[in-house]
């Protein structure tokens, strides 16, 4: 195989050292030969499976002829920290130096680039080579591609270890957060959610999660079969009224919640709009700060067919400007509005939002109802009609259902007219589809919810959370083996897990739906030590989930040393 480079290639470089691009245009395509063989080097690392960034482009910024990252190279564990995203740059060198390879490290940071740019010069400063290409113009692309690669493996250790030593976070939290924002708009858009997974993965913890992570108010319920609509919905209930004893219509706990939610909205925009023009018909004129100017006011009011009429204040012009309602309606319910042209409609509209509590441009608080084992309970009878009105698209009133007992619901009540779910009310549902004890939930039930299924091996992060080890966290040596030994179990169950003893007839036979989860290790922290969780709560779940095979006890002892054995596969 050929010589990457040649003579002429160093010759270019060269001649066109440092000259802008508009003054030497033939530059460009010269050099970009020269730019496209080092191209090949990246594109032979993707091959290998680096994930890579390529640019071929000979002049910088400025437009001149210059050095230029070619390559960026992102490791594959690239959110590995919180505070920066490290990225490994293969650099073409200087014009005046000729063709270097500059191999090494470097970080970026948004959020923080103060903090960004002195944690890249450090990381520079140690982790950063120049390799003269000119001693090694023989090599091919290949033999280069080697160079990179035995470098990036050598100090991704290094720049791991000195990444430690400089405080820089460990990103799990940001990997974490990027599942949860992930999940959060699978809720937001399809406002109700069925969490499913196996047993011990965090699927309430996660639902929890979810309402934080949306700043919603939250409530949890947890059906079971004796729930019912009259706890759900609404239902009568024995009372004591003078010595006498009686029934009375009573709202139950999903009702309540959402008439919570409800009262917690301010006025919609067209009924914020009517209440302005009501309370301007008997103070008028007012007059307000000019949206794009609050040192400008201008006078409003009602003309004789009840249109809003703006007059400007100390204006020489004495001229009348319409506001038409459509734009401010516009304005309250997006917050949009045309740049060049519109002053008044915005200007009365954020008046009205502020006056009125609009929540059309700040949206309504949203409300998350977690209902926790949602298949235990007879989900079509709890209900009832919301069957009708749970739907996505039937959110607000245009969802109006007439309950069991709608004649008994007093004049003013905010459900008088017919009971529905709004728009700022989510449901997300947790369930365990291998329990065997609870009820299927219908298809015409299920298409009503996204579904999401939360694995073991997703949620075992939530053991180097402090707060889920209610003040009795291990250490992280012990956490990590934690981690090993539920891998290791999880493996086994599907049948993954090798070793020495591993035979045809040791086969579980079980299905993923069966690993453990993370919340049956924290556990851990009753006893400080795994054999102890082993025997008291672990064992006896997995002879549940054998019940009715054959072969019991061979079985559990091919768990039980999968669960023993301490070192990551």
């Amino acid at each position: 195989m050929s010589n990457l480079f040649d003579e002429s290639d160093f010759a270019l470089f060269e001649q066109y050292a440092g000259r802008k691009s508009g003054d030497a245009p033939e530059g460009h395509e010269k050099l970009k030969k020269v730019y496209d063989k080092l191209g090949l080097v990246g594109d032979e690392l993707k091959r290998r499976g680096y994930p890579t960034d390529i640019i071929r482009n000979p002049q910088n910024q400025g437009g001149k002829y210059s050095a230029y990252h070619w390559s960026q190279i992102y490791p594959k564990d690239k959110e590995l920290f919180h505070e920066i995203e490290e990225i490994m740059f293969v650099v073409l060198g200087t014009l005046e130096k000729g063709l270097y390879l500059h191999i090494g490290f470097n970080t970026t940071n948004k959020n923080s680039p103060a903090k960004a740019k002195t944690i890249a010069k450090a990381i520079k400063d140690k982790t950063w080579i120049e390799y003269p290409l000119q001693v090694a113009a023989q090599y091919t692309c290949e033999e280069i591609a080697d160079i990179v690669e035995e470098y990036y493996k050598e100090h991704w250790v290094q720049f791991n270890e000195f990444a430690k030593e400089i405080g820089i976070k460990r990103s799990q939290e940001i990997l974490n957060n990027m599942e949860l924002d992930k999940i959060k708009k699978l809720l937001v858009g399809n406002h109700n959610l069925i969490l499913t997974g196996a047993p011990g993965t965090g699927k309430t913890y996660m639902a929890k999660k979810i309402a934080e992570a949306m700043g919603a108010e939250w409530k949890l319920v947890q059906f079971h079969p004796s729930y019912d609509y009259t706890d759900f919905v609404e239902g009568l209930r024995p009372m004591k009224k003078e010595n006498q004893l009686g029934f009375e219509r009573k709202d139950g706990v999903f009702k309540a919640f959402c008439k919570e939610a409800i009262n917690s909205r301010g006025l919609q925009a067209d009924q914020a709009l009517e209440q302005f023009k009501k309370d301007l018909s008997v103070s008028q004129p007012i007059e307000i700060s000019c949206f794009r100017d609050s040192s400008r006011k201008i006078r409003v009011q009602l003309n004789d067919e009840g249109a809003i009429k703006v007059y400007p204040i100390n204006s020489k012009k004495k001229n009348c400007y319409p506001c038409p309602e459509k734009s401010v309606l516009t304005y309250l319910t997006t917050g949009e509005y045309d740049e060049k042209h519109d002053t008044y409609p915005p200007s009365v509209g954020e008046y009205i939002r502020k006056k009125y509590s609009v929540n059309a441009v700040a949206p309504s608080k949203p409300y998350v109802f977690i209902i926790d084992e949602i298949n235990r309970g007879e989900i079509s009878k709890i209900f009832g009609e919301l069957f009708y009105s749970i739907d996505p698209g039937y959110r607000g009133e245009k969802g109006k259902v007439m309950t069991q007992y709608q004649n008994l619901v007093p004049q003013d009540d905010t459900f008088f007219n017919g009971f529905y779910i709004p728009e700022n009310v989510y449901i997300i549902g947790t369930m365990n589809d291998i329990d065997r004890s609870v009820e299927s939930m219908d298809f015409a039930m299920r298409r009503r919810f996204a579904w999401k299924e939360i694995t073991a091996s997703s949620r075992q992060s939530m053991l180097d959370e402090a707060v889920a080890w209610n003040g009795k966290k291990p250490t992280n040596e012990v956490i990590q083996e934690m981690k090993n030994r539920m891998n290791n179990l999880n493996a086994c169950i599907i049948d993954q897990y090798q070793s020495s003893t591993n035979t045809s007839r040791d086969r579980i036979g079980l299905t993923k739906a069966y690993q453990i989860g993370a919340s049956y290790f924290l556990k851990y922290g009753l006893y400080g030590n795994f054999d102890d969780l082993w025997e008291n709560h672990l064992k006896g779940l997995l002879y549940e989930y054998l019940r009715g095979t054959t072969d019991i006890e061979t079985k559990i002892t091919r768990l039980h040393e999968a669960y023993k054995d301490t070192e990551a596969h």
